[in-house]
C-alpha cells in the first residue's frame, strides 16, 4: 500500500478560521447556508452573473449559460415559479460552468438560496 505522508492541518497562533478546512485523498465536505430568502437570491444572482463575466472567455459555452441565469432568474421573479423550469436551467447552469471552480460553487450556491435542487 502507498504510503501518502502527513495530510494533517495545522493552524497556529491566534488563527480565527471561518469556513471549511479539511485533509485527505477523500474528503467531502458539505456546507448548509442559511440566511433571508430574498436577499440571498438576489446576492446569488449578482454573484453568478459577475463571476460570468469574469469568466467568459474560460467558458465555452458563455451565452448559454447567460441564458440560462436569465431563465433562473425569471423564475425567481414569478409570484408561481415552475420548479421544474428553474431545475432545469439550474442544471444546465452547473454543467455549463462546471471547468470554473469559483463559478460552480456560486452556482451551487444559487441553486441552495433558492431551495432548488438543480
Amino acid at each position: 500500500m502507498a504510503q501518502h505522508g502527513d495530510r494533517g492541518i495545522s493552524i497556529g497562533g491566534h488563527a480565527n478560521v471561518s469556513g471549511q478546512v479539511a485533509s485527505g485523498d477523500h474528503v467531502t465536505q458539505n456546507q448548509q447556508i442559511v440566511g433571508a430568502a430574498g436577499t440571498d437570491v438576489a446576492e446569488a444572482l449578482a454573484r453568478v452573473e459577475r463571476l460570468l463575466e469574469q469568466h467568459a472567455g474560460d467558458l465555452p459555452e458563455a451565452g448559454r449559460a447567460r441564458r440560462d441565469l436569465a431563465d433562473v432568474r425569471e423564475e425567481a421573479q414569478e409570484d408561481d415559479p415552475d420548479p421544474e423550469r428553474m431545475n432545469g436551467a439550474l442544471a444546465r447552469l452547473a454543467r455549463r460552468v462546471s471547468g470554473v471552480a469559483a463559478l460552480a460553487e456560486a452556482v451551487h450556491a444559487l441553486t441552495t438560496a433558492l431551495g432548488a435542487t438543480g
